[in-house]
């Protein structure tokens, strides 16, 4: 059975490996990048299930990532999750008309953010395969 497939991409690694460690017992199979500029030519080429982006970020930050996730025909139904420590109702707003479809304000409770995952995925017939 195919699994779900998550991007993620945070410039601090101790937060990605944390994020991929995670998701990866629930049974994902997930791609980390530290680079955002690498991730989304990867996305691109390669649309992924779902994608969690940190927002600042050195080079392309995260509200650009989702921009050009959302506004690109391939990969515009991908859902981008975005992971910050800004939490203002206009930065809410903000990640909002960027395309974000969720937003998870850090330090990051797992099993908030793992919930939150499962809700976005697509199910395009597939069954889930979390916890296996």
């Amino acid at each position: 059975m195919k699994k779900f497939r998550v991007v993620v991409i945070d410039d601090v690694e101790d937060i990605l490996d944390l994020i991929v460690y995670n998701l990866s017992k629930e049974g994902l199979e997930v791609e980390a990048f530290s680079d955002s500029t690498e991730a989304l030519s990867h996305i691109m080429k390669n649309p992924p299930d779902i994608v969690l982006s940190d927002w600042m970020m050195p080079g392309l930050d995260g509200l650009e990532v989702c921009r050009r996730i959302h506004n690109n025909a391939l990969t515009c139904n991908v859902p981008v999750v975005m992971l910050t420590c800004r939490g203002s109702i206009k930065d809410y707003r903000e990640a909002g008309e960027a395309g974000a479809r969720d937003y998870v304000v850090k330090p990051v409770r797992m099993e908030e953010l793992i919930r939150r995952v499962k809700l976005l995925l697509p199910h395009r017939g597939r069954q889930l395969t979390f916890g296996q």
